[in-house]
């Protein structure tokens, strides 16, 4: 693993381009979460910790039943679309995922809503949400489930716009809804029914797209291959979701509903450093694999991910250190105390970039296999060091349960991946990132109380993130000679 010394125009095109629809494809998550995150005064106006606390937990119930609707075919319809030659074959592809997805989801459906009242027992010991919001989750996933083929075709094709612009539809409708609902007094439930009406909207506007790329067609054949793909996902999934939201519910076993809702908000405003990661996460996989088998591919996207991790740390470092006066100045006094969770959670977000950045090589070989066995053993680190973690130290035992496991995941994930496709990783460069973040996070931690002096310290600590970046030599001569040219131009 050597690092690439030379930045070709090459390279600068490809991060053109893959900047460009990351950001057309994060505008549809950035946002609505931007929205979202403003209106947070408004939200905490009628809703409570306590409610935070069960839309905490009802998460913990979206996220594996989802990965039970979707069964793995969106990843597996999304891969083999790329080999097939004709027309023809797609058209018949999209028809036998579009029967197989709507068969699973009724049977779903069919086991789930009865159940919903014992479903709603098993996720709190002490007070269970209402049976009647579960069955509004599980309608909610079910619709989506039809969405699943025309996303995939819009990403393909690269209609990154129709995409977006689909995403702020949905999310707009949504947010819409729930602060009407909310101001009618409809509390969590008001939450729950303006997700399953932004999302039967949203499904209805795709349909010409279905209709148009899908043929009404069954093929074992094509099915064995999306399945044989898409199936290893789905433990992967599973155990993702493990990592990511058993926090939530072991906490709820120790802390009281209104410390659990505390902890959500923290994952809140955390939420800014994924901003980047998740509009550069649609765009990558595709960018992947149109590079593959090209002249100096592994090159290529080594490069890439050093400049994309430099913004992943960048944002992730913003959040970090103006988290807690954003949210001093955004919820009520019982909320503050999610202020020591935000920077520990954005550690966390931005070693799950690097996992993305450095674990392609699995992708590349399609070696699916691999990605349940990389996050049972995140998952599995997450959930032994909660148990360990948050009955001595609550709240930040949960966050940094989750930091681990992030390193854990990224750590294997990246052996693995090297193992199958080896990419020459710029080490050096990633560790001087990750010193120049550190010390201006410690830098951050002299700041005064006040809001607004601690506002402008900490502003003017991150723009002199560059600077730290150019002391350590991060910039190689050559990028350095193209930024005194953009320089001297504007």
């Amino acid at each position: 693993m050597t690092e690439t010394p030379t930045d070709s125009p090459g390279v600068l095109g490809h991060l053109r381009r893959l900047a460009g629809h990351s950001a057309i494809y994060g505008a549809a998550d950035v946002l609505p979460y931007a929205v979202n995150f403003l209106l947070v005064p408004v939200f905490t106006r009628y809703l409570t910790a306590a409610d935070y606390g069960v839309l905490a937990l009802l998460a913990f119930l979206n996220a594996p039943l989802k990965i039970a609707l979707r069964m793995g075919v969106d990843a597996g319809f999304f891969r083999i679309h790329y080999e097939l030659e004709t027309e023809d074959d797609r058209r018949r592809l999209a028809g036998t995922v579009v029967a197989f997805s709507t068969l699973v989801t009724l049977l779903v459906v069919a086991v789930t809503m009865p159940a919903a009242p014992l479903v709603s027992d098993l996720l709190s010991s002490d007070a269970p949400p209402p049976a009647q919001w579960v069955r509004l989750i599980v309608a909610d996933l079910a619709l989506g489930c039809l969405a699943i083929v025309p996303q995939a075709l819009l990403r393909i094709q690269g209609r990154a716009h129709v995409f977006t612009a689909l995403a702020l539809g949905r999310h707009g409708v949504g947010i819409a809804f729930k602060v009407a609902l909310l101001a009618a007094g409809w509390g969590v439930e008001g939450v729950l029914w303006s997700d399953l009406v932004a999302t039967a909207l949203f499904v209805l506007a795709q349909l010409p797209i279905l209709f148009r790329h899908t043929a009404l067609s069954w093929s074992r054949t094509l099915l064995r291959r999306v399945l044989q793909f898409g199936l290893p996902k789905v433990p992967h999934g599973v155990f993702v979701q493990a990592q990511n939201l058993a926090d939530r519910r072991i906490l709820e076993a120790f802390v009281t509903r209104d410390e659990l809702g505390v902890y959500q908000m923290g994952y809140t405003f955390a939420g800014v450093a994924k901003f980047p990661i998740s509009a550069f996460e649609q765009a990558w996989q595709p960018f992947v694999y149109a590079q593959v088998g090209g002249n100096g591919a592994p090159s290529t996207l080594a490069r890439v991910g050093t400049y994309f991790f430099a913004l992943f740390a960048g944002v992730g470092l913003g959040a970090a250190l103006l988290g807690t006066e954003a949210l001093k100045l955004m919820t009520p006094a019982h909320f503050h105390d999610a202020a020591a969770v935000i920077p520990v959670v954005v550690l966390a977000y931005v070693i799950h970039g690097f996992f993305l950045l450095t674990s392609i090589g699995i992708g590349i070989a399609k070696q699916a296999r691999y990605y349940p066995l990389i996050t049972l053993a995140a998952a599995t680190a997450n959930i032994a060091a909660n148990f360990v973690l948050i009955p001595r130290w609550g709240l930040m035992g949960a966050a940094w349960a989750t930091v681990l496991s992030y390193g854990v995941m990224a750590a294997v994930g990246l052996r693995i991946s090297q193992r199958l496709y080896p990419l020459p990783v710029e080490w050096s460069r990633y560790a001087r990132l990750a010193l120049a973040a550190a010390a201006t996070y410690a830098a951050s931690r002299l700041a005064p109380t006040a809001i607004v002096p601690a506002v402008a310290f900490k502003t003017v600590l991150l723009a002199l993130f560059p600077a730290w970046l150019w002391a350590l030599r991060f910039w190689t001569p050559a990028e350095l000679d193209r930024l005194r040219r953009l320089f001297n131009k504007v």
